[in-house]
């Protein structure tokens, strides 16, 4: 134990499989938050659906699916709306899967199918999926041992990655394990989704970005590349690109500009770019439906001149989310399923002060370089914010809405990382570093096994 101790990112592997692989096939089909959507992005994009093209007579974007695979998926999407109601379980489900008759006809063709709000995303999202769904194509695998196919490799992928950062970042090892271990962050790496690669890119950024600092720069190659992926995986992680300026003093930056402009140039670039290519369609459609409000309050352009006229209105909307700060705090640390699996509440408090405590470390540069750092990171999260709140503005809230629609809690666990960053390089204070291991690891122990609790006991 105590060598583990010692070798945090073995330590990290060794809990993330021990947790995450069964939640991998505990957790039913579908029950991720939006996986049927990301399930049937990735199926597009292996079908060289790079921007999603292909319409309904609505302008509804979406793919063909066989009928063999539809029937599967329609099954477990239709079972998924069943959970909570009394005497539902998925030991019936599955017993109902098995034993069924099953009617898809080869020669019947192939059925249209809604993306249903993963139309924006880009294929950067889905970098460790997409190889494995085409396997499982050339495998002519059924729908569900293709969804475990996938599941597997981007749960392999996005540990590997998280990883990765704990191996990089200086002082902050024990934090970035106990924020990859959070039941939530967990939980995303365990099912087809981009918020797992989301979480682990921004992870990476961050300790290469402190590395940096720490060195003195250096990795102009490497922090360009993660970036930009950083960056690609959400629009709202653009205001990750500030990282850059705890790398070198700011009076430093005529000197290092085009350096600068290498490393966080080609990740908003190409954002905007998409964003231009894709309309920046996020299924809107489906709050037209729900809401009623006219079509053109959740355009782009309407919006954005009508924002310009009632900016009060986006700053009334921002406050009213506010009020449920008590709900996003919780999901932030581990809202499971569809917001519908939460953990008891002396779970969440005292996950949230071992992250506190995690923060609490060294970090050994000057105090000028530490308080670039804190105040940097600290705009990053106000960032990540203000993004979050005016993306789901634009694209989601109708104008009569005294809250904005869309925002949950699982967005703002991208930000803990530079929220570390923030809190360590402020206060660096810290007990000695095997007491902030040993309080990080139990940490990660009962998130792993809270996950799991909570996922048995909610759907077996």
């Amino acid at each position: 134990m105590a060598n583990l101790l010692r070798r945090p990112v073995a330590l990290f592997v060794l809990l993330s499989t021990l947790f995450g692989v069964p939640a991998i096939f505990l957790n039913p089909p579908l029950r991720g938050a939006d996986e049927p959507a990301h399930f049937l992005r990735i199926y597009g994009i292996s079908h060289g659906q790079l921007i999603p093209s292909l319409a309904d007579e609505k302008g509804r974007r979406g793919l063909f699916l066989a009928p063999r695979l539809n029937e599967d998926y329609q099954f477990f999407e239709a079972v998924r709306y069943q959970f909570g109601t009394k005497g539902f379980n998925y030991r019936d489900v599955f017993a109902e899967f098995f034993r069924r008759k099953r009617d898809a006809d080869p020669a019947t063709p192939p059925v249209f199918v809604l993306y249903a709000g993963s139309e924006a995303y880009s294929p950067a999202a889905y970098l460790p999926y997409v190889p494995a769904v085409m396997l499982a194509r050339a495998l002519d695998l059924d729908f569900l041992p293709m969804l475990w196919l996938l599941r597997l490799v981007g749960f392999a992928a996005m540990t590997a990655v998280a990883a990765y950062a704990i191996a990089v970042v200086p002082s902050l090892k024990w934090a970035f394990l106990f924020i990859a271990m959070l039941p939530i962050a967990l939980y995303q790496r365990t099912f087809v989704s981009p918020d797992g690669a989301a979480l682990s890119f921004a992870m990476v950024v961050t300790a290469l970005c402190l590395r940096a600092a720490a060195q003195g720069g250096g990795g102009t190659a490497q922090r360009s590349l993660w970036m930009t992926l950083c960056v690609l995986v959400k629009p709202s992680q653009t205001p990750f690109v500030l990282l850059e300026g705890t790398t070198r003093p700011l009076k430093d930056l005529p000197a290092y500009w085009r350096t600068a402009v290498v490393i966080v140039a080609p990740g908003v670039a190409l954002t905007f770019l998409w964003l231009f290519l894709t309309s920046a369609d996020m299924g809107a459609w489906r709050m037209v439906e729900g809401t009623g409000a006219p079509p053109e309050q959740f355009r782009l352009g309407w919006k954005l001149a009508f924002l310009v006229h009632h900016p009060d209105h986006f700053l009334g909307a921002a406050l009213g989310s506010l009020a449920n700060a008590y709900d996003l705090w919780r999901e932030a640390i581990g809202g499971l399923g569809w917001r519908d699996i939460h953990l008891t509440l002396p779970i969440y408090l005292l996950l949230t002060a071992l992250f506190l405590a995690s923060c609490l470390v060294q970090i050994e540069l000057a105090p000028a370089t530490r308080a670039r750092i804190a105040g940097i990171a600290g705009l990053i999260v106000l960032g990540y914010w203000l993004a979050i709140f005016l993306i789901f503005y634009l694209a989601w809230t109708p104008i009569d809405a005294p809250w904005i629609h869309g925002v949950q809690g699982r967005y703002f666990t991208i930000v803990l990382p530079p929220a570390a960053l923030a809190i360590a390089a402020a206060l660096n204070r810290a007990p000695p570093q095997w007491v902030t291991a040993m309080l990080a690891v139990p940490g990660a122990i009962v998130s792993g096994a809270a996950m799991l609790d909570a996922i048995v006991r909610s759907h077996w």
